[in-house]
């Protein structure tokens, strides 16, 4: 097919020369042939910046930029300025794509003219693959309602990520995220929210170009834990965002409130398991108790929310036991709530 649409894929990188070759060749090895690939070296202490610099010297539509360290969204920023692309699409460095993903992908530009393409993914686990595709009610589907969008992709915890996404250009304007560049905990979904408010339509299709490498080395320890404090700053910044639209309807807050919810009892389940002792995991209940945001906005989903699925709440059992868990938690059991999620709640 003709290439008339031109993408520019972002990689931020940092300390991934295991894996940044097969990044960077299934970008160059692509059946589509109109890109530029922009490689943004976040100050790796390992050999990550040579290899992106020696694919540069061989290939002109690759470009590399060098900077001290600062975080992924900060590199992701930088890219952005240097993009020219019509469209946008990251990659996390230890991670690759499709060869035909830019192909298909121009392929559904050319027919739907969406402002964001929504695609799945192939999850690379150390048991074997897991392809994790669009629901169905949305596969296929172009949606221009902006609280539809909003409400399927804020209440599922898989479109979050910004690799998943490809975005007209024009809905990246620049907003400056400087002052969260210290966030290194649901980043993509904070830095998601420009394009939630600025994209017009949403396309979903079936096929999975992305392939998503779990990081064991991400494991959960429990020392993570250990002192922990809730931080409600991204979930505070969307619903910031969501509120000055004002597209949400009563219903549309109560869904986000019980997405919210079933992925708090994931947060006390790991506090209840992986604190080294009771008192860290009382105190991590705590801070999360005396927040803003469970004070201000979700506590009032014990009461006005009505039963819609969420992030982990299939029906049956398992509801009931979410259900348990958070009627402890809000009546500040936090004994009881760890003893739940620690011996019974398995």
């Amino acid at each position: 097919m003709e290439n008339s649409i031109k993408f520019s894929i972002l990689v931020p990188v940092y300390n991934v020369e295991a894996y940044i070759d097969e990044c960077i060749q299934s970008v160059l090895n692509q059946t589509y042939g109109n890109f530029e690939l922009i490689l943004v070296d976040d100050g790796s202490p390992d050999r990550s910046g040579e290899i992106c610099d020696s694919y540069a010297e061989k290939d002109s539509r690759v470009k590399v930029f060098h900077k001290p360290n600062g975080g992924a969204m900060h590199s992701r920023c930088v890219a952005l300025e240097k993009a020219g692309g019509d469209y946008i699409i990251v990659i996390d460095s230890d991670d690759y794509i499709a060869p035909d993903t830019l192909e298909v992908l121009a392929e559904n530009i050319a027919k739907f003219n969406a402002d964001c393409i929504l695609y799945g993914f192939n999850w690379l686990k150390p048991g074997g693959t897991e392809y994790v595709r669009c629901n169905e009610a949305y596969c296929n589907r172009l949606i221009t309602d902006k609280a539809e969008a909003l409400s399927v992709l804020l209440n599922d915890i898989s479109y979050n990520a910004l690799w998943r996404k490809c975005v007209k250009a024009s809905c990246f304007r620049g907003r400056d995220f400087s002052p969260y560049y210290h966030i290194r905990n649901g980043d993509d979904r904070l830095q998601s929210t420009e394009i939630l408010e600025n994209a017009q339509s949403f396309l979903f299709i079936p096929e999975t170009l992305y392939f998503y490498r779990v990081n064991t080395g991400g494991i959960t320890h429990s020392i993570k834990y250990d002192g922990y404090k809730a931080n409600f700053t991204v979930d505070e910044f969307v619903l910031d965002t969501v509120k000055r639209l004002g597209v949400f309807s009563t219903t549309d807050y109560n869904r986000m409130r019980n997405f919210a919810l079933n992925y708090l009892v994931v947060e006390l389940k790991r506090l209840s398991r992986f604190c080294s002792s009771k008192a860290q995991s009382i105190s991590g209940m705590e801070s999360i108790w005396n927040s803003a945001y469970y004070q201000d906005f979700l506590i009032l989903g014990f009461k006005n929310a009505p039963a819609l699925p969420g992030v982990i709440e299939p029906g049956g059992a398992r509801k009931l036991m979410n259900s348990i868990v958070l009627f402890l938690f809000r009546r500040r059991l936090f004994s009881l709530t760890i003893l739940f999620n620690k011996y019974i709640f398995r």
